[in-house]
């Protein structure tokens, strides 16, 4: 057949190059010639007449076609409809709002349960001698045992139970508080500083099961619109809990003085962490009870079509978890559920290969990606800094009692919460009118990148103007206060500068993983600072005051280095899709 093709092929071409020769005389031709005059009087009227034709025929069959629907198809059209109508309307269970509630309790208790040896160690340190050195290694101990899990724990809730890893994580630590005075005790006898370390380092550890589990608990129970939402409700556990940290634990120290196994004439702290580990244990009992990992049915979570499989975190402060993101499918009775199809070890598999094809060469070599993560360590020296010592300062510098110091450190809490707060409207606002001014609802790369430079800026400028002025150690209490608060409430405008730009530089598939890239050496320089801050105390201690000249100084720096890095590295424009 081939090559009667080929010899047809030719002689068409063939003909066609005789038939347009002058030399070939063609009747047919002849003839053309000769009626086209006469047709080109009636050819535009034919011409008219034909297309009306044919459009009519196109219509009739375009009727025919849609006329033609079954009773199948309109069902399944219905059906369609009603599921559309439904996913629009999706809300959140009701079972699930004692799981929110017990939820908010537990970032409250993370926080009570953290920020207590910020006050606890004013009176431990009293009573066995601590250096300022060691007060630095307990304080940093936490966030080193924070540091080193969180990446383990948010890999494994993509294999384990939610429930149950929070179930131990929350055992852990309220077990680790319990434990501390016991810690505390052996090394004052004697013995080395390791297990006191230890064991503030495994409530760390323990601590970074909150964030990863909330995360995954969210994606099975809440709809997608709503989870923004329940989250921001869940996280303010967090500021809250930082806030009754400074008001309640000295109260219970008051109260616990002299019951707790401590002399009379000693502030109560043991009973204080006596209370904060039962709380925990305490919390457990509702947990155990009423927690479960997904509803029993699954209509909330929306569907496959729209998931890609990936690795996410919530993106906030230094959540440096990855949790893995799995795809819904519809089982045989329609209900959207999990592919649990090959279990964990599959799981596991996919989260292996999705590590490998990472952008890491990329990511390494960007100048954006260096720009937030100098920015976000450079916020964690200050912040980790101020978080740890405010108490110590106030206690050292102008001689406030532990209650006293603790009421302090109250303010600059509040106005961190009110500059989170303000930052990610503000620039919301901003960018809206930036983008409507040039008449142009798009919202250009020059401008995002504009909006989170400026917010930066602020956020590390802002504080190292204010930690330089601290440095000249005023008069008065009050003044240092409105100082600390100031550095506090701005550093927080970062939640529009780089703690927004991870989604710009990376699409929905790599962008927890960026963030998780850019917070990790955060929370390390934040624990370092802590222990270097102490080191700077005992080394300065001879001169009044100066040690504190110096570490304010220091910290002024180190945000002014990070406010520069960010404004010479960083732009919005998308890299890593």
């Amino acid at each position: 057949m081939r090559p009667l093709s080929l010899l047809l092929h030719a002689a068409i071409g063939l003909l066609g190059v005789i038939t347009e020769s002058s030399a070939f005389v063609c009747p047919t031709c002849t003839l053309r010639r000769t009626i086209n005059p006469l047709r080109s009087q009636y050819g535009h009227k034919r011409y008219a007449v034909q297309q009306q034709l044919e459009e009519e025929s196109r219509l009739e069959k375009t009727y025919a076609i849609i006329t033609d629907v079954d009773e199948d198809s309109l069902a399944s059209i219905d059906t369609t409809t009603q599921s559309l109508q439904t996913t629009s309307e999706q809300t959140i269970p009701p079972e699930f709002y004692p799981i929110l509630a017990l939820c908010f309790c537990v970032t409250l208790l993370s926080a009570l349960d953290r920020v207590a040896m910020s006050i606890a160690i004013l009176p431990i340190s009293s009573e066995f001698g601590y250096s300022e050195t060691i007060k630095g290694q307990i304080s940093s101990a936490v966030s080193y045992g924070y540091g080193a899990a969180i990446l383990p724990i948010g890999l494994a809730v993509s294999v384990v139970s939610s429930r149950l890893l929070m179930i131990i994580g929350v055992c852990l630590w309220s077990l680790a508080t319990l434990g501390t005075p016991i810690m505390a005790e052996l090394s004052s006898n004697g013995y080395i500083l390791l297990p006191l370390l230890s064991i503030r380092a495994i409530m760390g550890a323990a601590e970074a099961v909150v964030l990863p589990t909330m995360q995954r608990i969210l994606a099975n129970w809440v709809p997608p619109e709503k989870k923004a939402t329940t989250l921001a409700i869940i996280l303010s556990g967090f500021q809250l809990g930082t806030v009754c940290a400074y008001l309640v634990s000295p109260w219970l120290m008051d109260q616990m003085s002299g019951l707790d196994g401590g002399a009379a004439d000693i502030e109560g702290w043991r009973g204080m962490f006596y209370i904060y580990g039962v709380a925990g244990l305490v919390w457990l009992l509702p947990w155990y009870f009423l927690a479960k990992d997904s509803p029993s049915a699954n209509n909330n979570i929306g569907s496959a079509e729209d998931c890609t499989e990936t690795l996410v975190n919530t993106m906030i402060e230094d959540d440096a978890s990855l949790v893995f993101q799995e795809c819904l499918v519809e089982n045989e009775a329609g209900e959207i559920t999990k592919d649990n199809a090959g279990g964990a070890l599959k799981r596991i598999q996919d989260i292996q290969l999705l590590v490998q094809s990472a952008p890491w060469s990329d990511f390494l070599r960007s100048r954006g990606v260096w720009g937030m993560m100098l920015a976000h360590g450079a916020k964690n020296f200050e912040l980790y800094n101020l978080l740890a010592w405010t108490p110590t300062f106030f206690n050292q510098q102008y001689g406030l009692n532990t209650k006293e110091s603790a009421l302090f450190s109250i303010g600059p809490s509040i106005c961190g919460m009110i500059g989170g707060l303000t930052a990610g409207n503000l620039a919301d606002f901003m960018l809206v009118k930036l983008s409507s001014g040039d008449g142009n609802n798009d919202i250009t790369t020059e401008t995002r990148t504009n909006v989170r430079k400026i917010f930066q800026s602020v956020a590390l400028f802002g504080p190292a103007t204010c930690l330089f002025l601290l440095s000249s150690l005023p008069e008065k209490a009050t003044t240092a206060q409105i100082l600390l608060g100031g550095a506090v409430g701005l550093q927080a405008m970062d939640a529009a500068g780089f703690g927004a730009a991870t989604q710009e530089k990376a699409g929905e598939r790599w962008a927890g993983l960026l963030y998780s890239l850019t917070s990790l050496p955060g929370v390390m320089i934040g624990s370092i600072s802590v222990s270097v801050t102490g080191q700077i105390l005992d080394m300065m201690s001879s001169e009044e005051g100066s040690g504190w000249t110096t570490v304010f100084q220091l910290n002024s720096m180190v945000c002014v280095v990070g406010a520069f890095c960010f404004l010479f590295l960083y732009d919005s424009k998308k890299e890593f899709d």
